[in-house]
């Protein structure tokens, strides 16, 4: 039992090692020390802005990014999509 509880503890910290950071403006003014990666954009059918908000995290992970910078999240009309961008970093 201990030895399930030690490999369950080890996978959490391992997952979030590998999740990108969301950071602030007053922090993305302050990236000087990183590589900026670019600019991502999601279009999405998302119920909220938090699911918007998630998916540009797993974009940011997906392209290598420890950090990123939510810069846009709306919804332009009346069909449902939600346009999000963020900058992201390394």
């Amino acid at each position: 039992m201990k030895y399930i509880i030690l490999f369950l503890t080890t996978l959490l910290f391992c997952t979030n090692a590998a999740a990108a950071i969301k950071i602030n403006d007053p922090q993305a003014l302050n990236m000087d020390d990183v590589q900026s990666l670019g600019v991502i954009y999601i279009n999405h059918n998302f119920s909220t802005e938090r699911d918007a908000s998630q998916a540009l995290e797993h974009a940011a992970d997906a392209q290598g990014a420890k950090y990123y910078h939510e810069m846009l999240i709306r919804e332009p009309g009346s069909n449902g999509n939600m346009h999000a961008s963020a900058a992201i970093y390394r």
